[in-house]
């Protein structure tokens, strides 16, 4: 019953709801009580979730393609004119490197990249997120509590060979965290990361019949620490058994507003590193 109540009263937006870990964190938190927005271009696959009895009717198909400003903002006006109110943003839509490579590899070198496709990776990922936060950021100031979730990768997979746009787009999006944390200081919203801890199994993110890496992680890790982050009260705090992407060297000053780097478990226990 705590579990259930843990939330009651928040209202949450997952990007990339549709399908994957969004999906997974859009379930998590509705079943800790909150109301969830599920934001994607699938609206097929919003509907499906929308379906699933853990909502109960408290779930808002918030159809949007997060590149693109206008979209954003509307997604966060529907969340706030349907459940009154905003608390939490995850940012977890994302395309992988295969938009690049005409959906033939799951990689391809950057030299060899079709330009359009690589920019829509850092479109959708990065971009994408920014545009979220932005109008998100707003109504929760206002109300004096927030939480900013972003679902970034591995430092090893940003710096991967024929990963160019896909690790760009991450290492952009956690540069951007620090900056959000920093802008965000004494407003009572944080802004933190959740990483996977590998690749997960997530629907177009490997083209069919392609190689796909031979140990995939169940998308289902990510939501106990989802609901975990989404919970936590005052500032977020800075573990020393993870990476802090907030000290580029062991001499670079530390702020409280230093957003913290979860990394799910790769055994899918309810536990993840760190403290919140």
């Amino acid at each position: 019953m705590a579990q259930v109540q843990a939330l009651a009263g928040r209202v949450a937006i997952v990007t990339g709801a549709a399908n994957g870990m969004g999906r997974v964190m859009a379930r998590a938190l509705a079943g800790a009580g909150a109301k969830v927005a599920g934001v994607d271009v699938d609206a097929g696959g919003l509907d499906r979730l929308a379906a699933e009895p853990v909502f109960a009717g408290k779930f808002l198909n918030a159809i949007a393609n997060v590149s693109k400003a206008a979209d954003c903002r509307h997604a966060v006006e529907q969340a706030l004119g349907t459940f009154g109110a905003l608390d939490i943003l995850i940012n977890c839509a994302g395309i992988s490197m295969s938009t690049a490579a005409g959906h033939r590899e799951a990689r391809i070198k950057f030299f060899e990249a079709d330009p359009e496709g690589w920019q829509r990776i850092v479109a959708i990922n990065a971009i994408g997120a920014f545009l979220m936060a932005r109008f998100a950021a707003e109504p929760m100031i206002k109300r004096g509590w927030g939480r900013i979730i972003n679902v970034t990768t591995s430092f090893d997979t940003m710096l991967a060979g024929g990963l160019s746009a896909y690790g760009a787009s991450k290492a952009a999006l956690e540069a951007s965290c620090v900056s959000f944390a920093n802008d965000l200081e004494g407003t009572g919203v944080t802004v933190n990361i959740l990483v996977p801890g590998g690749p997960t199994d997530t629907p177009g993110f490997f083209p069919p019949g392609k190689p796909r890496p031979p140990f995939l992680l169940d998308p289902e890790i990510m939501g106990p620490p989802a609901g975990g982050m989404a919970r936590a009260r005052g500032e977020c705090r800075r573990s020393p058994r993870l990476w802090d992407v907030a000290r580029a060297s062991s001499s670079a000053p530390s702020t409280h507003a230093a957003p913290h780097r979860a990394r799910a478990p790769r055994t899918g226990s309810a536990r993840h590193r760190g403290s919140i």
